[in-house]
């Protein structure tokens, strides 16, 4: 029986509490996407190194997925932005053809500024799967609980289309 999964890139926190809680609510397998090497989280300067990453269209080594892609149809992908797109763990997975033929539905954590990230991850992931839909979590580590009943009845949807 194919399932639903859960994959995400966390760099503070916020979109791994998103991720949770889904995992959580709707029973579903969760498994954290890592870099190799991944930028430290102290200061501004994250921001800027951040950023650059995406400017310059970095993709880094991940860490082996321990999940089997094979029996997932259905993938709910959790990014942050930066610098008005999604970060750069997720270009890798997706434009390495990690994830392929695939149903995609991805939420994305900003403070404001997501500018052309769901363009952006919309046009990526429809080169390989089919995209379902997205959301965007507005302010997420400041108003989580007010965010939770959205991300869930958004989550619920697309747990129809994999039964």
């Amino acid at each position: 029986m194919k399932r639903t999964l859960i994959l995400f890139y966390s760099f503070e926190g916020t979109t791994r509490r998103v991720a949770e809680f889904l995992s959580s609510e709707l029973k579903l397998t969760i498994e954290e996407i890592k870099p190799v090497k991944d930028l430290s989280s102290t200061g501004f300067s994250k921001f800027i190194w951040g950023g650059r990453q995406v400017i310059m269209k970095k993709k880094p080594e991940l860490v082996p997925l321990t999940v089997n892609l094979d029996d997932y149809d259905t993938i709910i992908l959790g990014t942050p932005v930066w610098a008005g797109s999604y970060t750069p763990a997720i270009k890798t997975l997706l434009e390495d053809g990690i994830l392929k033929g695939k149903n995609i539905a991805c939420f994305y954590c900003h403070d404001g500024g997501p500018r052309h990230a769901e363009k952006n991850i919309r046009q990526e992931i429809e080169k390989n799967n089919n995209y379902i839909s997205s959301i965007g979590l507005y302010r997420p580590k400041d108003k989580y609980d007010a965010l939770k009943g959205d991300v869930l009845g958004w989550a619920k949807k697309i747990q129809t289309i994999d039964n």
